[in-house]
């Protein structure tokens, strides 16, 4: 489980990191099929959603950017969305430097 959710609300990134799994090309060189098997895990969970990489190691993680624009309409982002309790999460360089090394 994350800890994507506090007591304001769900907190989804503002935009996609630079390597965003979302984006063409495979920049975090993921194995064929990968992020199709973690958007199908996320959609078939009430509360799943894909963290986004720069945050797994932070104290306060997030929804992905790219998850949120194309699977928004699933389980608890549909309804986070509805009852307007969205975080939008900054991109800290640093986060994302300090943790590339741990993926």
């Amino acid at each position: 489980m994350h800890n994507i959710v506090d007591k304001s609300g769900v907190r989804v990134m503002k935009e996609k990191c630079k390597t965003c799994i979302f984006r063409p090309k495979n920049l975090m060189q993921l194995r064929p099929g990968k992020v199709e098997s973690m958007i199908k895990e996320a959609i078939s969970e009430p509360h799943g959603s894909i963290v986004c990489h720069s945050t797994l190691y932070a104290n306060e993680q997030a929804v992905c950017k790219g998850y949120f624009d194309g699977y928004k309409q699933h389980g608890l982002l549909q309804v986070a969305e509805r009852m307007n309790v969205i975080n939008w999460h900054e991109i800290k360089k640093k986060t994302i430097t300090s943790n590339a090394d741990k993926l």
